[in-house]
Formats: C-alpha cells, sequence, structure tokens
C-alpha cells in the first residue's frame, strides 16, 4: 500500500463499468489512466467495496486492491470516529451495518487516504434541523478534510493537496492529469 493515495467508493468503479459514464469505449483515455492508477497501487479499495460491487471485472482482474478494511488498528481508529461523530456512528451505521461507508471513511482516515467517491455533499441537516443527512463528503467535512464534488463543494477544486480528504471522480481526473504535465 506504500503508493496508495486513493481510497475508492462503490460507484467509483460503477462508472466505469460497461455501458456507464465511463467505459472503456466512450472515454478510453480516462478508462486507461483508471486502470493505471489501479495497476500502479495509486487507487485502491476495500473488501466491503467489493461486497457491494457487482462486477466480474475488477473484483476478479483487480482483486488485490481490495483491502481488508478490519483489523485491530483499524478498529481503534474506527472507535476514535465514534467518538468525533457520535450520532452516525450510533444511529446510521447501526441501521445500515453493511454499507461500505463507515469501513471507507474509517479506512482512509487510518491510512491517510483521499476518499473519491460520486457523492455529493448534502448539508447535515433539514430546513428544520431535526433530520440529520450524512455521507462521505460530509462526514469528512466534519473531520476536516477537503471535500471536493461537483454541485455543493465545487469552490474547493485545485485545494486538495494530500492526505485525508475527499473528492470526486472529476477531480481526480483534474489532478491526475496536472500530474502528468
Amino acid at each position: 500500500m506504500n503508493n496508495a493515495k486513493y481510497l475508492l467508493d462503490t460507484n467509483i468503479f460503477v462508472r466505469f463499468q460497461k455501458g456507464e459514464e465511463y467505459d472503456k469505449d466512450c472515454f478510453p483515455t480516462h478508462y486507461n489512466n483508471f486502470l493505471k492508477l489501479l495497476d500502479d497501487g495509486i487507487a485502491i479499495s476495500i473488501d466491503k467495496v467489493k461486497d457491494e460491487l457487482d462486477d466480474e471485472y475488477f473484483c476478479v482482474e483487480y482483486e488485490d486492491i481490495f483491502k481488508e478494511s478490519i483489523t485491530n488498528e483499524i478498529t481503534q481508529t474506527y472507535n476514535t470516529l465514534r467518538v468525533k461523530i457520535p450520532d452516525y456512528f450510533e444511529n446510521v451505521t447501526i441501521e445500515n451495518p453493511f454499507d461500505a461507508d463507515q469501513y471507507i471513511l474509517t479506512y482512509a482516515y487510518h491510512h491517510d487516504l483521499c476518499i473519491v467517491t460520486q457523492d455529493e455533499y448534502l448539508s447535515t441537516s433539514n430546513i428544520n434541523n431535526t433530520i440529520k443527512q450524512y455521507n462521505i463528503p460530509t462526514l469528512c467535512d466534519m473531520l476536516g478534510a477537503i471535500s471536493i464534488d461537483n454541485k455543493d463543494k465545487k469552490e474547493n477544486i485545485g485545494q486538495y493537496k494530500g492526505g485525508f480528504g475527499c473528492i470526486c471522480l472529476t477531480e481526480l481526473i483534474r489532478i491526475e492529469e496536472l500530474m502528468k504535465d
């Protein structure tokens, strides 16, 4: 995992599946660049994402990129995050125990990786302040990390400088293109 900088959410792999937004026939350059990130170990994911991903290509051809998400060290980080964001870990994760998001967040935080997701930033409360909404960009923001999406957090484009954070696929493409120049 020495080269790893990015931790991929399930929805990123879906974008590269046949017939989806970035499939190899429509965007061969982006597709091949994505595969290179996987081949070089720069982009990885976790076992819980593999469990969610119904894909015969990435889960088989790139099986080695899916890292174990539950270890003693990572469990300690999980417990630390439960203290930092108690409402999320005491309510949302109990309602959805098999959802990969809690494991993605913990793994990235533990290993100081940038999460790449297509989730859009959600406000942490609605207008009457009774329903809290959580997803990966919102949780990363709550933990003090930079979050970039294509909607509410696009003012942060170009602000991610490394370490724990959350970016969208287009920001990953932009960053990696800049690194080639």
